[in-house]
């Protein structure tokens, strides 16, 4: 009984020297260190470029953080739109500041332009912000006007400001088409396909479905891919309600 009485005052007393050190150090090192460094007055610096911002922070001893990309319309990109703590506090040097930084203005998805006419795809382009670049013309089984091929890709985020470049077709060659693929559009969407291609409908056969829309097309002749003169008809077969 007495050695385990020994052990736990042995233990204690460890324990309180420990925490004596600790209060020491803390006391005659860390305090002095904290409380004694100086005090600086933390600047304005939204507005500036982050460069410029990060080494008035330096120069002051202070140590700057910086957070983002945030998109923002107000600032221009790579610009403090926001700093914590805020101008003019009284700071000890050795301080974090944090800086929120500008990505400009948001990106814009790039729009799908395909099948679209050159003057609707200008319109569209500018109304995103964004800039019609090099137009080439070339030869393709789309009507002739029509926007049949883009860069950058559609779906793709960029900034505003970015260019475009455009396809634009002047029709196939020697009056030549290959029929499109209709299959699983609506009668309209497959006329309006036809149409783009030169082509025309032609004869509209309905069958009855239980599992697919009405006036969905499930056959067409001729078949998708066949080479066939400009101006010709496409037969296809649609979907229509069953009793």
């Amino acid at each position: 009984m007495k050695k385990i009485i020994k052990r736990i005052l042995i233990a204690l007393t460890s324990i309180v020297l420990l925490f004596a050190a600790v209060v020491i150090i803390a006391d005659k090192v860390i305090m002095p260190e904290v409380v004694d460094r100086p005090e600086v007055v933390v600047p304005d610096l939204v507005g500036m470029h982050k460069d410029e911002a990060v080494k008035k922070l330096e120069e002051l001893d202070l140590i700057p953080v910086l957070e983002g990309p945030r998109y923002n319309n107000k600032f221009p990109k790579d610009h403090v739109i926001f700093q914590k703590p805020l101008k003019n506090t009284t700071v000890k040097v050795k301080r974090r500041i944090y800086l929120a930084i500008s990505g400009g203005d948001p990106l814009v998805k790039v729009p799908d332009l395909e099948y679209k006419t050159l003057r609707d795809a200008k319109i569209t382009i500018e109304r995103l912000g964004l800039k019609v670049g090099n137009i080439r013309e070339v030869r393709s089984e789309a009507k002739s006007g029509m926007i049949v091929g883009q860069n950058p890709h559609p779906g793709l985020n960029v900034e505003k400001g970015s260019v475009i470049d455009l396809k634009v077709s002047i029709g196939p060659n020697v009056g030549k088409v290959r029929v499109p693929d209709l299959m699983g559009k609506t009668l309209h969407e497959a006329e309006r396909e036809l149409r783009n291609n030169s082509l025309y409908l032609g004869k509209v056969n309905y069958q009855e479905s239980p599992n697919l829309l009405p006036n969905t097309v499930i056959a067409q002749y001729p078949s998708k891919g066949t080479l066939v003169e400009t101006g010709e008809t496409v037969d296809v077969f649609v979907t229509k309600s069953s009793k």
